[in-house]
């Protein structure tokens, strides 16, 4: 006879990892513009504050760490111009001059000063040491990581308006380039330019074994750090999901012709990154990236099945040679571009291809 007792044990054990893979997975398929009010709601919490900046008397217990190839793009500074120039297609939540006033003053510091203290923030500094490097006041400091932070849930960072056939609601997260074999990432939003958080568990140990921490902001610390890891393993779940898109597809975007794209399901990359073939699909969903020649697409363009890669190169194939056997046409699949396929599969294309649609 089973123990009853034995199998509500387990389910009471495996209940928490299935809450956790159920919120994941919400937090994969969140809106980017959501997301950035989650990021929002972080970094303007207090105790967040005073972790990332530290003081003179304390070191930062949280850090940016950047993404491999990853920079901000440079439609953020034409935003930038758009809002001190007045333009009526920023439409933001504070007055226009009041963000006239901090697009002007990142405008005057200089993208390069700017983006290493605000973007990148690589060196654990304090307000007071950003505001006197930047030379802007402490208010000022504060003021643009606010603006920053709002910004980050605009559409205005997408470029050009949408082509034809693309979600109002999609997000574009990035244009791809390749520099060589490598994949370069110019992100829109600036929440996927500064990267993932980098927590120093090793500062933060020290702050609780001190005297530097309140009763308050004690109760409120693993709250606050298990939110940072879960909107950590969110962003590194995507970016993976991209990055391996990228190189997979690093001859396409060098050639800019659809028979060079590599063939893969959602299954076989879901494997590769040894996640679940519903997590890439919500990674995928929603979400667009603008091609080296400026074209925005959705993401999942970039995972072309192999029965669709070999039709549009049999499409090729056949139009400008005509009849060609089974056999030779599987033979040269496995040549020119590693696709494996029987000949009953080459045969079924041919039909599909010869077959007018009805």
């Amino acid at each position: 006879m089973k123990n009853p007792g034995l199998k509500a044990g387990l389910s009471m054990q495996q209940r928490p990892a299935l809450l956790g893979r159920l919120r994941m997975a919400d937090w994969i398929e969140m809106p980017e513009r959501e997301f950035a009010r989650e990021i929002e709601k972080v970094e303007k919490d207090p105790l967040f504050r005073k972790l990332f900046f530290g003081d003179l008397q304390r070191p930062s217990a949280i850090r940016r760490q950047r993404w491999p190839a990853g920079r901000l793009s440079s439609s953020f500074y034409e935003v930038n111009e758009q809002i001190v120039a007045g333009s009526e297609r920023v439409q933001v939540e504070e007055t226009l001059a009041a963000k006239a006033d901090v697009a002007a003053k990142i405008k005057t510091m200089g993208r390069e000063a700017f983006e290493r203290y605000f973007i990148h923030a690589d060196e654990p500094l304090t307000l007071q040491e950003i505001a006197k490097r930047t030379r802007v006041s402490l208010e000022d400091v504060l003021a643009i990581h606010d603006f920053l932070l709002e910004m980050g849930a605009q559409a205005e960072f997408e470029g050009p308006d949408r082509p034809a056939g693309i979600s109002k609601s999609s997000v574009c997260l990035a244009r791809l380039s390749v520099d060589g074999e490598e994949p370069v990432f110019e992100f829109f939003s600036p929440h996927w330019a500064r990267g993932r958080y980098q927590v120093r568990y090793d500062v933060i140990e020290d702050l609780k074994a001190g005297s530097t921490l309140e009763a308050d902001e004690r109760r409120h610390l693993p709250h606050l750090l298990k939110r940072i890891e879960t909107i950590n393993l969110r962003q590194s779940t995507l970016y993976r999901v991209l990055e391996t898109l990228t190189k997979l597809q690093v001859q396409f975007l060098g050639t800019k012709l659809d028979r060079d794209k590599r063939p893969i399901s959602l299954r076989q990359l879901a494997r590769r990154l040894d996640l679940a073939p519903s997590t890439i699909s919500r990674a995928l969903s929603g979400r667009t990236v603008r091609l080296p020649w400026q074209q925005e697409v959705p993401l999942i363009t970039l995972v072309p099945g192999r029965r669709n890669v070999v039709r549009r190169i049999m499409a090729e194939w056949l139009k400008a040679q005509g009849a060609q056997t089974d056999a030779a046409l599987a033979e040269r699949l496995s040549k020119e571009y590693g696709i494996k396929v029987s000949r009953r599969t080459v045969n079924a294309v041919r039909h599909e291809l010869q077959t007018p649609a009805g």
